[in-house]
């Protein structure tokens, strides 16, 4: 993945978590067609509005539960490291 992907891939993954392009344009004060214009390459994502998106990210990522993870007597490294 390149850098120049992060941007649009996070643009993508806000419109899915809000539920369209026209919540998300609501949520970040956007147009559509902005957003639109911005996931098909056709205008780079403005630095303010990636930090945004990553906020909604992280705001959405943050509010779910934790996943489970094994606790470390089931399952995990049995006995110190050597």
């Amino acid at each position: 993945m390149k850098n120049s992907e992060v941007p649009v891939m996070a643009l993508r993954r806000a419109v899915q978590i809000c539920g369209g392009i026209d919540a998300l344009g609501d949520k970040l004060n956007t147009s559509t067609q902005a957003i639109e214009r911005m996931i098909v390459g056709e205008e780079e994502v403005p630095e303010p509005l990636f930090r945004q998106v990553v906020g909604l990210l992280l705001e959405a990522t943050a509010t779910r539960s934790p996943k489970q993870t094994p606790d470390s007597n089931e399952g995990g490294r049995k006995g110190p490291r050597q």
